[in-house]
Order: structure tokens, then sequence, then C-alpha cells
């Protein structure tokens, strides 16, 4: 909308001079009329300075919004493969093999707590998420010990990547390391709690 704006506007200054010399009638007093156009001259530098910006911003919404839409498509394809490999376990070894000796189940459960912080910065990256909500979520995250597990065996190839990455990624693995740091100084992690089947009383 503000690169429709702008567009417009730019048009509209670009034909005003010509408009004004076809309805100036031939008696005009045209040293007068230099004067207003000097003084049109000057207000149309500001408008023109406004109506770029207005195209500027317009752009770098539409990439901000095309980088978006193209994360989004990256993720919901990582999110289906890794359905398919925690629905078996021979595909599970072929796409994500443990980093180390593990059972199944709880190489299940790392890979769907690495989902989770993927999730994370997902959302961090979008600006949905600020410094002070990630914390607080990661700060959540950490609490359990199949999470604080997770990030011991796969942390260091966290950093790896989300070194390699930009700002926002650089931040958000430095800030994950900080609460699980955290999170280990200030205790042992909550115990897993198993779930219980019971019927609703009626």
């Amino acid at each position: 909308m503000s690169g429709l704006l702008g567009l417009g506007l730019l048009g509209l200054i670009g034909v005003t001079p010509f408009v004004l010399a076809a309805v100036a009638p031939a008696s005009a007093d045209w040293g007068k009329l230099g004067d207003i156009s000097q003084a049109y001259g000057a207000v149309s530098v500001v408008l023109s300075a406004i109506a770029l910006a207005g195209v500027a911003l317009s752009l770098l919404y539409q990439v901000r919004l095309a980088r978006t839409s193209s994360e989004q498509a990256i993720r919901e394809s990582h999110l289906q493969l890794a359905a398919l490999a925690l629905s078996d376990p021979v595909l599970l070894q072929a796409w994500s093999p443990p980093v180390a000796p593990v059972t199944l189940k709880r190489h299940q459960q790392h890979l769907v707590t690495s989902l989770a912080l993927g999730e994370l910065l997902q959302r961090f990256r979008i600006g949905h998420l600020s410094v002070a909500k990630l914390a607080v979520k990661l700060d959540g995250h950490f609490r359990g010990e199949i999470a604080r597990e997770q990030w011991e065996r796969e942390g260091a190839g966290w950093r790896r990547t989300m070194e390699a990455g930009d700002r926002r990624d650089r931040a958000f693995v430095r800030l994950v390391g900080e609460r699980y740091e955290v999170a280990v100084a200030a205790g042992p992690a909550d115990p897993l709690p198993e779930f219980q089947d019971r019927s609703d009383s009626t």
C-alpha cells in the first residue's frame, strides 16, 4: 500500500507543472508564477523524498515477507521429515543418527526436544519472540531432564551451525547456552512424570 501511495505521489508531482501550464491564462504574470514554481520545487523535493521512502519501506517489507514465507516452507518440510523418521526406527537411524549410544525412546525424545528448540529459533528469527520472552521460554524448556540431556549431547553441533549463521542465529545459540547454564546451576532437573490413564468420574 505504501509503495502504491509513493508511486502515486511521484506521478502527481511530475504532472503538476504541465497541468499548471495548460490552465494558466495567456495574460498570467509569469514572473509571479516563476516565484510560485520555485516554492513548489522546494515542496516537491520534500514530497518526493517522502514518496521514495514509502517505496523503499514497501520493498523492504516485501523482501522480509518473502524471506519469512521461504523459511516457513523449509520448516514445514523439516517437520514432515521428522514425522516420517519418528514413525520408523530404521528411518530415524538414517535421518538423525544418535551422536552417542542411547535407547530408541530417548533418542526420539531428544529429537522432539531439538524440534522444539528449532521452533523457538524460527519465532526468534521472524521477531515473534523478543530476547526477554525467549529467555523465559528457554528457562521453562531446561526445567526438564530430557531437554538438558539433548543440549549436553547436541549443543556443540548447534553452536557450530548457529555461529556460522547471521546475527540473530548467533544471539539465539548464545542465549540457549546461557539459560542452560543457569538451569544447571539452579539444581537438578524436574523429575520426568509418567502419564497416567484414568477415566472421568461420572
